[in-house]
């Protein structure tokens, strides 16, 4: 959360974080963390500083700028979701419009975060075709675009022709609020609004773009992008595995196996140390100062987002984007590029393997 005192509105802080104040304290869907009476300021709006320290959230400043960000918590479960009830993510669609995820109540919902950046990009008519065999069935697919400019997300929107809700994430705030740190991700949301499967890898089958990639004779490009190529092909993926699993959640509802109950799903939530929610904080430093028209003050933050985060693939392809959008290779701005990163890991440990 971007702020510029360090005082904030509680209905803003709401907005952004999850977390609304009650008489018993700063409360997000069944968890409440009891505040201390001088939370408020003269003015009824919230002391900052108390609420960092009461929730566990990193405030991060840009003294350069006189502005802060605001991380998210880690206080209450030390992981991503404090609790299985969906935060209420609301973002532009691909024209601008307001969307409100639990304007969806009452359906099944699959969220699934994407990027120009990935190729994932050429998954989206996939999501579009299963989205229109889902949706007679109670169904609806999201698409998040973390894509810090929204001009390149909507490209392939429309030539996808998206009919489903298509939005745009410029400040990863989906990141902090479902745990998604790479691309294609995905969250399967219930008809009550309650998570039930966190984050983790997301394919709608196989893209024929992808297929195309793979097919490439490595001998007819350049030896850095053979190498590059050759690597990418080791990352495993089952295109086919997490369709299966929805038709069995529309086929079977609560009795399907893969649907995961409220601590379950917080338990498979990825941790959040306090290092990742800085990240965090830094990471939307740098979104804000870029869109701001000010590209060479938002590297420094994004380097210190990839040194506390190095999990976090959708910080660092990111930024890497902007200086080499084909390779995303190593440049004078970062330390590191995603072919270094991917060998460092081992291409096959890139996507986690599904847990049933």
């Amino acid at each position: 959360m971007i702020l510029h005192d360090l005082s904030v509105d509680e209905h803003d802080f709401a907005s952004r974080t999850g977390w609304t104040i009650k008489p018993e304290g700063a409360c997000k869907a069944e968890v409440c963390v009891p505040l201390p009476p001088d939370v408020r300021t003269e003015d009824g709006r919230l002391h900052v500083r108390i609420l960092a320290a009461k929730l566990g959230m990193p405030l991060v400043e840009d003294a350069a700028h006189d502005m802060w960000a605001l991380g998210p918590e880690t206080a209450v479960t030390g992981r991503t979701l404090t609790s299985a009830v969906a935060p209420d993510l609301e973002l532009p669609d691909a024209d601008g419009n307001s969307f409100k995820l639990s304007s969806l109540r009452g359906k099944k919902v699959v969220l699934v975060s994407w990027a120009s950046w990935c190729g994932c990009r050429f998954d989206l008519p996939l999501w579009q075709q299963l989205r229109d065999r889902w949706k007679d069935e109670g169904l609806e697919v999201v698409t998040v675009a973390l894509d810090v400019e929204a001009n390149e997300a909507r490209t392939f929107i429309e030539k996808a022709h998206a009919e489903h809700p298509s939005l745009i994430d410029e400040a990863h705030v989906s990141d902090e609020l479902f745990g998604f740190v790479n691309v294609p991700n995905g969250v399967w949301i219930d008809e009550d609004g309650m998570i039930v499967r966190p984050a983790e890898p997301a394919h709608p089958g196989r893209n024929p773009a992808n297929e195309s990639f793979r097919k490439v004779d490595v001998s007819t490009v350049p030896p850095d992008v053979a190498e590059m190529l050759l690597e990418a092909r080791k990352i495993k993926s089952d295109p086919e595995i997490y369709v299966e699993m929805i038709d069995d959640w529309i086929a079977n509802d609560r009795a399907c196996r893969f649907a995961l109950a409220p601590e379950e799903v917080i338990r498979r939530s990825r941790p959040r140390t306090d290092s990742e929610a800085t990240a965090a904080a830094e990471f939307e430093l740098g979104q804000h100062l870029h869109r701001a028209g000010d590209h060479a003050a938002a590297i420094p933050h994004w380097r210190e987002a990839h040194r506390l985060y190095p999990d976090n693939w959708t910080y660092k392809r990111q930024a890497w984007q902007f200086e080499d959008p084909f390779r995303q290779g190593r440049t004078d701005a970062y330390d590191s590029s995603w072919f270094e990163d991917l060998k460092k890991i081992g291409a096959e440990n890139y996507y986690p393997e599904i847990v049933p």
